[in-house]
């Protein structure tokens, strides 16, 4: 029986949201560096501090990556059911189609629209030129490993490739789990991760730790666990602590993205034992807009990127407008544009190719 925990879709939606809004303020006005212009409103300037550390939401996915890829094994003995051949190409099927896709999407926008082509001193600028060696590591799933393929054609798609490497880890996590213990395991693969952080720091290894530890906490929530009324408003406060402290002061990236997805981890274990025990709709994260953000988050994740780009060269080119006025203006384009082009990226792509 497949284990479905609905309100994954609420968190997935969010942290969708999250990112695109991020990446909104980057591709405001003329910068080609990841400097915020923050504004003298109160209240865009509480958007802004609230979205600026959007790119954490990387460390939730894969966190919650490792956790559903672990609900089949939890109960097989952390044994990949069908074996490492059907766990690879179910994998496959599921991330790289729609990634391809719109990978030939972000190209054929660059072809199509003049204003992508050429630097405008903005944070397109770093998508392009387009190429061979880019083009050849985007399809290899490997340009998250130099400096020079690893933003091009679609900045957001540098996360592809590592959560695609990691897939081939897991089962020698598992292996290893199975031969030692988990606590062994985790430690020669938080290992792992460092040294690869002195190798290609850019392929952002640390996240194999986040994966781990999604695993982990999927782990620990289907043993039998007392539910303490305490768990969630704990495991909240501490995540939501870590985030307020991190949108306040800027502390080193790496240390950033571990600290967010273990504290993560905890909240999500909280949450998941929670429902296990009293089968409760957790009501703040199930609800029907969430869901549906959930549902194409992969979607808006592979395309927004060229999308902001448009829309804030087109302002820029055809309006004499105030930075705050065209960050509204691009916010809005977020729900009047981008979400309804990517549902339809969605049916039209991702939707065929859901494991099923």
């Amino acid at each position: 029986m497949k284990v479905r925990f609905e309100f994954l879709d609420g968190i997935r939606g969010i942290s969708a949201l999250w990112v695109v809004l991020y990446h909104s303020l980057l591709f405001n006005g003329y910068s080609t560096g990841h400097n915020i212009k923050w504004s003298n409103d109160f209240v865009l300037f509480f958007i802004q501090k609230a979205t600026s550390i959007g790119h954490l939401a990387v460390s939730i996915f894969i966190v919650l990556s490792g956790f559903c890829l672990a609900i089949p094994v939890v109960n097989n003995n952390m044994e990949i059911k069908g074996g490492f051949k059907r766990y690879i190409s179910r994998r496959a099927k599921r991330l790289i189609p729609p990634y391809y896709v719109a990978l030939l999407l972000s190209g054929l926008l660059i072809l199509l629209f003049p204003l992508l082509q050429t630097p405008h001193n903005t944070a397109w600028d770093s998508k392009i030129p387009v190429s061979f060696w880019s083009v050849i590591s985007h399809i290899g799933l490997f340009h998250n490993l130099k400096s020079s393929w690893i933003f091009k054609i679609n900045g957001a798609h540098w996360s592809i490739a590592t959560e695609w490497q990691i897939y081939w880890l897991f089962p020698i996590m598992l292996l290893l789990w199975r031969k030692t213990n988990v606590y062994l395991s985790f430690i020669i693969f938080a290992l792992l991760a460092l040294f690869l952080k002195k190798l290609v720091p850019l392929a952002k290894p640390e996240f194999i730790i986040l994966f781990f530890m999604g695993v982990i906490c999927c782990y620990l929530s289907f043993k039998k666990a007392t539910v303490n009324k305490f768990l969630i408003p704990l495991a909240t406060t501490i995540f939501m602590g870590s985030l307020l402290a991190f949108a306040l002061i800027h502390i080193n990236g790496s240390l950033m993205v571990l600290i967010v997805g273990i504290t993560f981890s905890f909240l999500l274990y909280a949450l998941v034992t929670y429902k296990k025990s009293t089968e409760k709709s957790i009501l703040i994260l199930e609800n029907k807009p969430l869901e549906f953000l959930g549902k194409i988050s992969y979607s808006l994740y592979l395309i927004h990127g060229p999308l902001l780009a448009i829309t804030n060269l087109y302002l820029l080119k055809n309006f004499d407008l105030t930075n705050d006025t065209r960050q509204w203006i691009i916010f809005v384009s977020i729900f009047i544009l981008i979400i309804p082009v990517t549902t339809i990226f969605y049916n039209l792509v991702e939707k065929r190719f859901l494991n099923k």
